[in-house]
């Protein structure tokens, strides 16, 4: 895995989206694949199956986290331990198919 977030790194790098981009201006790109995601399971739960376009969305929404977390020093590593260390005692309960903390 580290392999191809390295090689997607090197996409950004190599496409001036580094230096010459902003975390704002990537936050829009990925505001626009959050929103491709929510039409594809918006299409998804039509079809009640799988569709490849939830695997493409999720895809680029990494993708753009990948530049946001390097333009920043970080890792999705990092990020990702300091989100479970956030949750892993978390404790809550389901509401309408959503998870609600205490």
């Amino acid at each position: 895995m580290n392999e191809l977030i390295n090689k997607v790194k090197q996409w950004h790098y190599d496409r001036n989206l580094i230096e010459g981009s902003t975390d704002l201006d990537q936050f829009g790109k990925l505001q626009e694949e959050v929103l491709e995601l929510h039409e594809a399971l918006i299409c998804n739960s039509y079809l009640d199956n799988y569709t490849p376009e939830i695997t493409d969305a999720i895809g680029d929404i990494m993708v753009v986290l990948i530049n946001i977390a390097e333009r920043n020093g970080l890792t999705l590593e990092q990020c990702l331990e300091h989100a479970y260390n956030d949750i892993k005692d978390r404790t809550g309960k389901m509401v309408d198919g959503v998870f609600v903390k205490d």
